[in-house]
């Protein structure tokens, strides 16, 4: 820190270069291709993920932030480099890539702070030092107020990053006199090769210009204005001790010793009596008599400031070298003018807080001979909070610094130096939500609420599953399964089940689900319950529907998909019973449909030894369970009856032609040939009948076990009823066709008895219009029977 110039390195100072050491390294993954910007920044996703998954608990939230500002740099440093090789000026992914990698570091200097301070909450709270030394008084106020610490770490992350982007080039000399083209007229006005255009000082010492009123050699003015310039962003970028070198080297010493009245006063050689701290500096410790130590500071750094105040405000004074001075006396209304970005105004405005503060706290503790000079009263009328701070940002009389303070990423930095970590959530959940917000702006907010919970931040738990739950949704587009699967598993449960299931819903390879099974089974998710709600999921999609309004009757793309989806169940033995819930569900809705065929192979689906392995897992199955069972027993009777009656209507309408009639005049040969033909078709009737016999049986029995189910098919089932109605009268029918057909006609008209029985009460399923068109069949059948020489009822009548 600026304030605190000790020999031995601070904690603080070595936060940013420690950050900046690890980014000297390319990661391999990425390799550039036809389109290298994207692939590089695509990469993101794919290392984001490594990084998290590679955490252990060794490893703490810190390094995972060292790691994903680590990822970020390389990707810019392989965007800056093939931009660099093509005629463009700019590219959006590194504008967003500088601010994202930023916000990590920031992250990280913030919270490695903040976590530290939790650490030693326990510990005794640090003493107000009062004494003579400046520098013992403001390092023991870093010690002891979080804010102004964290005010002074955020000055030192904004010149961090101003130090990584300023990439300007020097063109001065390695050793000159100042203002040598002024110097050279002076001395050799004849022999100068470029004389200045105007009346030029004939004084050179800093203030000639001012009282002489004349400028410089045009060339000295140029050089001044970029002399002035570069120094104070040498400043700007933390960098003190090259503006002073330069300022020396272009023959400026009295400008590199402007910028040393601002060091504290401290004198090792005076002896104080005051309580300390364990880690207060021992510096001001009892010594020997006869050693002597260096002073430290300036002994009348109250009256530099005062001069530098005035100095900061002289109009005549180039803005850069009053912005320079206003640095380092807290005069942030001389920084202002000559700063246009965001993080320049962020900057200046901390470090007139900081400033301020450290003021205060000087003159408050600190004790001198002769007293301190008062300063005017528009220093301390800059005293501002942070939140006044950001205020002034919003408000900017720069439009430029008005719209970047309204950027996602500068408020996200403005939320994190506040600390107010609830609204930052709040506010990255709104965003989520938005149609127009990036995939790699949600991959950052992502893991920045994830990192946030993982510090136990994420008090606002909604907000993180709705920023996690955008971004799994966005991957979910891109179909990178394992991606979706890990960071599913950041949500709570509930959500877990139904977001990877909603994903998994349209995979249809065998070799990818399973793989997608695994994916779950390595980030601990409840696969059985995923299989299952998959399952759920694709039968609750809406049925496809004709131009006419109609159902289609036939297998659609969505049918097919939810009988696909009964495998999900299937790869788990243990999931039999679930199959024959889901799938018992997934029939019931296609028989309602009309969609026997689709009906049959959702059946199919089920693995035979279901029933078995259900059975085999507990010795007495509940009542539900038995009724599962039961479902599942009825729509197999259903559609083997319903199979049995096609193969035999199929077979019925099979009959063997008979050979057409031959002419009279037939010669005898195709007389031979024809009788041959007769003969044939005798066979194959024969054999048809025989067939048909057989499949009529079969058809009869399919059918019968329908009807005669035990305690009624289908009984007891949910939303029953309706599926009732439409079935046992349909396959009272078809018997009753079989029946006829094979001309069994005593069995038809005992079928009026089943119907009528009141221990199966087949009847309640039939409307009015339907008994009445079963009883003419019945009569129709017994009718038949007469015409035998039977009665109705199909006994042999005697005489």
């Amino acid at each position: 820190m600026d304030y605190l110039m000790t020999d031995s390195p601070s904690f603080y100072n070595q936060t940013m270069s420690d950050i900046m050491n690890s980014d000297k390294t390319l990661a391999g993954g990425i390799i550039q291709q036809e389109n290298p910007w994207k692939t590089a920044v695509d990469s993101l996703y794919v290392e984001y993920f490594e990084v998290l998954q590679g955490q252990t608990e060794s490893r703490d939230a810190l390094e995972m932030l060292s790691e994903l500002a680590r990822c970020c740099s390389d990707a810019l440093k392989i965007v800056r480099s093939l931009k660099s090789k093509v005629a463009i000026k700019t590219v959006d992914e590194e504008l967003w890539l500088e601010k994202e990698r930023d916000t990590w570091r920031l992250l990280y200097i913030l919270f490695q702070d903040r976590l530290a301070v939790q650490s030693m909450m326990d510990e005794d709270a640090q003493i107000q030092y009062f004494g003579k030394s400046e520098k013992t008084c403001v390092e023991n106020l870093f010690k002891r107020e979080n804010l102004i610490r964290e005010c002074q770490l955020v000055i030192d992350w904004l010149e961090a990053e101003a130090c990584e982007k300023d990439d300007s080039v020097l063109h001065f000399s390695d050793s000159t006199v100042g203002w040598e083209n002024t110097l050279h007229q002076l001395q050799s006005a004849e022999t100068i090769a470029f004389g200045s255009s105007r009346p030029i000082v004939d004084k050179l010492d800093p203030d000639a210009p001012h009282y002489q009123k004349k400028p410089l050699h045009d060339i000295d003015m140029d050089d001044e204005k970029r002399l002035n310039y570069r120094i104070f962003q040498e400043i700007r970028c933390g960098k003190l001790g090259e503006a002073q070198k330069l300022a020396r080297q272009c023959g400026h010493s009295w400008r590199a010793a402007i910028f040393e009245g601002w060091h504290l006063f401290h004198d090792p050689n005076i002896k104080e009596d005051i309580a300390r701290s364990p880690d207060m500096d021992n510096s001001y410790q009892e010594m020997d008599s006869n050693e002597l130590k260096d002073i430290e500071g300036n002994s009348n750094r109250d009256l530099w400031k005062v001069m530098a105040l005035r100095y900061s405000i002289q109009e005549w004074i180039s803005p850069y070298e009053r912005a320079a001075v206003g640095v380092f006396c807290g005069n942030v209304n001389a920084i202002l003018p000559v700063c246009n970005r965001w993080e320049d105004n962020l900057w200046a405005y901390m470090k007139s807080l900081v400033d301020i503060r450290v003021e205060s706290e000087i003159r408050d503790c600190c004790t001198k001979d002769s007293g301190y000079l008062p300063l005017p009263e528009e220093y301390w009328l800059q005293r501002m909070s942070l939140h006044e701070v950001f205020t002034k940002l919003e408000s900017s009389k720069n439009k430029a610094v008005r719209d970047e303070a309204k950027e996602h990423e500068h408020l996200i930095q403005k939320y994190i130096i506040l600390d107010e970590i609830q609204a930052l959530l709040k506010e990255l959940a709104d965003w989520s939500q938005s149609a127009d917000i990036s995939t790699h702006f949600l991959r950052f907010t992502a893991h920045v609420v994830l990192f946030l919970d993982q510090i136990g931040q994420g008090h606002k738990r909604d907000c993180v599953e709705t920023v996690v739950k955008s971004y799994i949704k966005r991957l979910m587009d891109m179909n990178e399964t394992q991606l979706v699967a890990y960071y599913v598993s950041k949500l709570n449960t509930s959500n877990q089940v139904h977001l990877y299931a909603q994903h998994l819903e349209n995979i249809i390879e065998l070799q990818e689900r399973q793989l997608a099974l695994e994916y779950a089974e390595q980030c601990g998710l409840d696969v059985l319950a995923i299989a299952k709600q998959i399952v759920v999921n694709t039968r609750s999609k809406p049925e496809h529907v004709d131009e006419a309004g109609n159902l289609q009757k036939k297998i659609t793309e969505t049918d097919e998909l939810v009988i696909s989806a009964i495998d999900w169940l299937v790869f788990f033995e243990n999931q039999r019973l679930d199959v024959l819930i889901q799938t018992n569900a997934i029939i019931f809705k296609f028989l309602l449909l009309g969609k026997l065929d689709a009906a049959q192979l959702a059946f199919n689906k089920i693995p035979s030894d279901a029933i078995r392995q259900v059975t085999a897992e507990v010795e007495d199955t509940s009542e539900e369970t038995n009724q599962i069972i039961k479902e599942h027993l009825s729509y197999k009777v259903y559609l083997e009856a319903y199979e049995a009656f096609n193969e035999w209507f199929k077979q019925m309408k099979n009959q063997p032609e008979a050979p057409e009639d031959l002419p009279e005049n037939t010669q005898f040969s195709q007389k031979v040939a024809y009788e041959h033909r007769l003969s044939q078709h005798k066979v194959e009737v024969e054999r048809w009948k025989l067939t048909n016999k057989h499949l009529a049986i079969t058809a009869n029995k399919q059918l019968y076990n329908v009807l005669l189910f035990p305690d009624g098919w289908l009984n007891g089932a949910k939303d029953c009823y309706h599926l009732r109605k439409t079935v046992l009268p349909e396959v009272t029918f078809l018997l009753c066709s079989v029946l006829s057909e094979s001309e069994m006609y005593e069995e038809c008209v005992q079928l009026a008895d089943i119907i009528a029985s009141e221990k199966h009460c087949l009847y309640k399923e039939f409307t009015e219009e339907q008994l009445s068109d079963l009883l003419t069949k019945i009569a129709e059948a017994a009718v038949a029977l007469t015409e035998a020489s039977k009665d109705p009822w199909g006994n042999e009548i005697t005489a």
